[in-house]
């Protein structure tokens, strides 16, 4: 008896498309490690979803499927649109801590990489215009009459742990046990010390 296929969901989808950034083609068992981020989902599930599409990028690539005219329809210069102008969301301290361990890596324009391997929710543009941000923020004089921002937070390597200090005196944090496996960084196993000052 053939099965029916279950319909994926946007936030399924999206976790799909981040478990295939996270675990490269080479990665041992990639197929189960992305099945077990998406619990609705079977390994067949999963690779039957890759399968289709890889077909449906090279239908789109070999110029089977029209790419559509989004520009075709008329919108007034005057009116917009809720989806014209989508706002990014800010990121979070722990985004920001994970770019800063990515550019310690990886190094200042290495975005896609950083993005892949730390910051696996920003795409590299995201990291590229963050990273901007953040220098333009360290670069800056005048600490005190600007307000806090996420960009004030910077890294110290010492020894065997990584150092943040945060320029607001908000204290350091220290991350011990940021090790890697199969060349990620766990995040899950990251220990973080608040010390006062």
């Amino acid at each position: 008896m053939m099965s029916m296929k279950s319909r994926w969901t946007n936030e399924e989808n999206k976790t799909f498309e981040s478990a295939l950034a996270l675990f490269e083609e080479e990665s041992p068992e990639r197929w189960f490690k992305i099945a077990a981020m998406i619990p609705t989902k079977s390994v067949y599930d999963v690779i039957d979803q890759y399968t289709q599409l890889v077909s449906d990028v090279i239908d789109i690539e070999t110029g089977l499927v029209p790419i559509p005219a989004y520009l075709s329809f008329n919108i007034s210069p005057n009116r917009s649109s809720p989806s014209h102008c989508k706002k990014g969301l800010p990121w979070t301290e722990p985004e920001h801590r994970r770019f800063l361990l990515g550019l310690e890596k990886h190094g200042k324009g290495d975005w896609k990489n950083i993005s892949r391997n730390f910051v696996v929710s920003k795409t590299p543009t995201q990291v590229a215009s963050h990273a901007q941000k953040y220098y333009m923020r360290q670069l800056n004089g005048d600490k005190d009459k600007r307000r806090p921002s996420i960009h004030d937070i910077s890294i110290h390597l010492t020894g065997d742990s990584q150092r943040f200090h945060d320029d607001n005196n908000q204290g350091d944090l220290m991350l011990f046990d940021s090790g890697y496996s199969h060349g990620y960084p766990y995040t899950e196993s990251l220990y973080i010390v608040h010390t006062l000052n």
